[in-house]
């Protein structure tokens, strides 16, 4: 019986840090990857082509040379961790001691097109920089 406690508070205390943590995770759009666009074949490959597969784009700009078309995606990452979670069973207090990160990228694939509406190049655009680390309340 005693074994069987002594176990049950170790589990308790392991776990009791993990309560206060959150990760999540949200993609706004469908993400783009390189394998989604192989099809493309720049002089060969048509609007309705790239618009048959990867849908309407966000937006479509004209410029002197044709058209751009640009498909926009988001990737929100978020995690937190609530460290004033152990003490909170033995003091009145709500300790929040908090470290967190938000990650916000907004990434885009572009494609140009000529005026006749055939491709004429096209690359992805990411986010470069990673997000600042800013513990909170700090």
């Amino acid at each position: 019986m005693c074994k069987r406690a002594t176990f049950w508070i170790a589990m308790a205390v392991i776990c009791l840090p993990f309560q206060g943590c959150n990760v999540v995770r949200i993609s706004l759009n469908t993400t783009l990857t390189p394998q989604d666009v192989a099809f493309i074949v720049p002089g060969e490959t048509t609007l309705t082509d790239v618009v048959t597969k990867l849908g309407a784009p966000d937006t479509l700009t004209e410029s002197e040379a044709g058209i751009l078309a640009t498909y926009r995606f988001m990737n929100l990452k978020y995690s937190r961790v609530n460290f004033g979670w152990v003490a909170k069973p033995w003091t009145p207090v709500d300790p929040d001691l908090i470290f967190s990160r938000t990650g916000l990228a907004v990434d885009a694939f572009q494609v140009a097109f000529d005026l006749s509406w055939v491709v004429r190049h096209h690359a992805f655009q990411r986010k470069l920089s990673p997000s600042p680390f800013y513990p909170y309340p700090f």
